[in-house]
């Protein structure tokens, strides 16, 4: 990636994450992608997207209520990675890849057995390893490009309710 392009996606990056809650987020997501992005180019897989965000801090206090959590910092997907492949094969290379590198706590594979609403992907927790952030996991999920745009628009869609915090 040339340095114009590398400073436009870490000026957009920072620019959405840098006034979080999460302590941090910044480095652990940047550092994470460069990670992610060697996999992809080192082992020529076709990526059609990818997607880090940090969790909105309603939601988050939605999710530790539902996990039953103590610490805010205990919700497992609060800074999360998506990442769409165009085939089976290469999520499933791009996965072996992660497994190799991650100390992975979780996985739970939706591709073989998809949920009821037809939702299907490949989720992955992972050990946070950088200190400066005081997250203890990282989730990844993993998608095949029909089964991406049908969580967002199709069946498999899911909406959130966040005005119980308004």
């Amino acid at each position: 990636m040339n340095f114009i392009k590398y400073f436009l996606f870490t000026f957009a990056i920072n620019v959405n994450i840098v006034n979080t809650f999460v302590t941090n987020a910044a480095i652990v997501i940047i550092s994470e992608q460069v990670k992610f992005n060697d996999i992809l180019s080192v082992n020529n897989l076709p990526c059609h997207t990818q997607i880090a965000r940090v969790k909105s801090f309603e939601s988050s206090l939605q999710k530790m209520e539902k996990i039953n959590a103590k610490n805010l910092y205990d919700v497992y997907d609060l800074i999360g990675f998506r990442y769409v492949f165009y085939t089976k094969e290469d999520l499933l290379k791009f996965y072996h890849h992660i497994k190799m590198e991650k100390d992975i706590y979780y996985c739970k594979n939706y591709i073989i057995e998809p949920k009821k609403n037809g939702y299907s992907a490949m989720h992955i927790r992972y050990k946070n390893e950088y200190k400066e952030c005081p997250i203890k996991q990282l989730e990844c999920q993993l998608y095949i490009i029909n089964d991406y745009y049908n969580a967002l628009y199709g069946t498999a869609k899911y909406y959130k309710n966040y005005t119980l915090y308004f």
